[in-house]
């Protein structure tokens, strides 16, 4: 027995380096894999010490190579082509790791709260509506893949320890992904008719500061940051940092083409510190990304009725966001005021919700034209006696329904009541007057402003109009 451990001792002694020898990637890299068309990408792994490592991809075959540190770290840039595929990269530092089936496409990186984590199956008793027929034709052969991050948490950031794996679309895969995240990329996927990869990286009930990082955070005194030495959270989704440390900082180095973003329902308490908030943390992520423009597309928060329908703050919330795409650069919001459903906070609409992500990219990102994109906004207002006309961007095709009245909205009169209005298109335009005959002097014109309250004014493409608040002058 001694002689046996003698001899494996002095076996570990001349052989450490081949036993270690294979090039390790982290898991973010896997077979089946999209990567983003025409940037540049840093992968990143370990080998043995001070090793010669090559890199080579079967798109033109050059070689590229680099050298482990002392600890076997090592990192290297590939240069990415247009679309296309499959392709296999090999990396070698005497023994080969190939990643086979990987496709050259565009990269979208879909992050929130439950409601972009609420899968295409569904939530028990909470069902996406139309998800079945999307399910059970899931086809392999189509270039749309998908990778789910596992949910994790750290009080520092982490270089890995993902957990999550690349995957061909099936009915498992795609029942199981992200539904507001999967209708995105199948429209996507099928205009653009490139391969399309998604990267779904979300967590219920999380808050928009556990994803953000420490730096970033350091700069507003109302958030307060987590002691690194700390074990356990009671609430890891709503704690600065969490999330960002564990499920999004080990991506460093994978570009992206664009984020979605379905979060706010567990910050609707304070849109003032949100205000703040969102534009850092689209900064923050465009830095990350190395992608200064980064397009960034977010869903409002759907009409629900919270502690009360007739309650306001979730319709401040609303406000927030919609103030917010007007103050933050190549962003765009989805509205959703039929989208909603008054007694669960998880609606079953998704299919809408990513459909109207995916017009978004479409047409700001990629230039397609030919179509209307966003639902009506309102873009501004004259006083005629004690009729408010609005006028809306996004109706120049005109707004719907015509000839009857509408639904949602509510005049502010001079000792602030709030009244129910008559409102009405304006016939062939993109306006809608408002009024009450009993009040002669509004003072604020609302459309929907409510926790939950239904409205019908949509535009030709049947997108509908953000709920909005206007001061009137």
């Amino acid at each position: 027995m001694k002689y046996i451990i003698y001899r494996l001792w002095i076996i570990s002694l001349l052989f450490p380096l081949g036993m270690q020898a294979k090039v390790r990637l982290t898991s973010i890299w896997g077979d089946n894999m999209v990567l983003q068309q025409q940037s540049e990408v840093t992968f990143h792994g370990k080998a043995s010490a001070n090793s010669k490592i090559t890199i080579e991809a079967s798109w033109n075959h050059r070689k590229l190579t680099t050298r482990s540190d002392q600890h076997g770290n090592w990192n290297i840039q590939l240069p990415t082509p247009e679309a296309g595929g499959p392709y296999t990269i090999t990396f070698s530092d005497g023994e080969a790791l190939t990643l086979k089936n990987i496709l050259l496409g565009e990269v979208w990186f879909c992050s929130g709260q439950s409601n972009m984590e609420m899968p295409v199956r569904g939530f028990r008793g909470q069902p996406v509506y139309g998800s079945q027929p999307y399910i059970v034709t899931a086809d392999s052969k189509r270039e749309l893949r998908l990778f789910t991050v596992k949910r994790d948490w750290s009080t520092t950031p982490k270089e890995e320890g993902i957990t999550g794996h690349w995957s061909e679309l099936s009915p498992k895969e795609v029942g199981d992904f992200s539904a507001a995240a999967y209708f995105f990329g199948d429209l996507l996927q099928r205009s653009l008719d490139i391969p399309v990869g998604l990267i779904h990286c979300s967590w219920s009930a999380s808050k928009i500061e556990t994803w953000m990082d420490k730096e970033t955070l350091s700069q507003f005194s109302e958030v307060q940051l987590p002691d690194i030495g700390q074990t356990k959270f009671d609430w890891p989704a709503g704690t600065p940092t969490l999330l960002w440390n564990a499920m999004v900082n080990p991506w460093k180095g994978f570009p992206v083409k664009g984020v979605i973003w379905y979060q706010g329902e567990s910050n609707s308490a304070d849109p003032a510190l949100y205000k703040k908030l969102f534009p850092a943390m689209v900064a923050q992520w465009r830095e990350f990304f190395h992608s200064p423009a980064m397009p960034v597309y977010y869903v409002q928060i759907t009409p629900w009725q919270a502690e009360g329908k007739d309650r306001l703050d979730r319709a401040w919330f609303r406000q927030c966001q919609l103030e917010l795409m007007q103050e933050v650069p190549n962003v765009g919001m989805v509205t959703t005021t039929d989208a909603g459903s008054e007694k669960f906070i998880h609606p079953p609409y998704k299919i809408k919700v990513g459909q109207r992500l995916a017009y978004w990219a479409l047409a700001k990102t990629y230039g397609k034209e030919g179509f209307l994109y966003a639902g009506p906004l309102y873009k501004s207002h004259q006083l005629k006696e004690n009729v408010v006309e609005i006028t809306f961007e996004h109706g120049s095709d005109g707004l719907i329904p015509e000839n009857q009245k509408l639904r949602g909205f509510e005049l502010v009169d001079e000792k602030g009541n709030i009244v129910p209005a008559e409102a009405e298109i304006i016939n062939g335009s993109a306006r809608v007057k408002v009024w009450n005959d009993s009040v002669p002097h509004p003072v604020e014109v609302r459309y929907c402003f409510r926790n939950y309250m239904e409205g019908d004014l949509f535009n030709n493409a049947e997108i509908p109009a953000s709920p909005f608040r206007v001061v009137i002058h």
